[in-house]
């Protein structure tokens, strides 16, 4: 009989945790099913988020950059005060270009690093929500 009921006992316990190693994987899959059914339209996108004028200034080298932005926002209350702060979203933006050199924009880094630490700027600018992300849509130097 003990050795029917350590039998029984590791038949239980495989049991549970082939249940419970299934319950884990499919229940991932459902979260990634629910992620995917979270990410915002592109309409919700449009309404959270701005474009910036065109802008043109010096950089710290002797050339100038022509940039423009699209910055998402976390919610519309948060784009709404961006729209408000304009002129200072502006002025983080023109000090946040002028502070590189032709050479540190040059390739996906440069861009990456730019859209970084405007990110960064922009986060200390709006209050009512977050900054989720900062695109550069236009971008010349010369």
């Amino acid at each position: 009989m003990g050795k029917m009921m350590k039998v029984l006992l590791v038949s239980l316990l495989v049991l549970g945790a082939a249940g419970a190693g299934a319950f884990f994987f499919l229940g991932k899959d459902a979260e990634g099913s629910s992620e995917k059914e979270k990410q915002p339209s592109a309409e919700e996108l449009a309404a959270m988020s701005i474009d910036t004028d065109i802008i043109t200034t010096n950089l710290a080298s002797p050339n100038f950059g022509i940039v423009q932005f699209n910055i998402l926002l976390d919610s519309e209350k948060a784009k709404e005060e961006a729209e408000k702060r304009t002129p200072e979203v502006r002025a983080a933006i023109i000090s946040t270009v002028a502070g590189f050199t032709k050479e540190e924009l040059v390739g996906q880094e440069g861009i990456a690093e730019l859209e970084e630490q405007l990110k960064g700027k922009l986060a200390d600018i709006i209050q009512t929500g977050k900054v989720d992300r900062v695109l550069v849509t236009e971008f010349k130097v010369q």
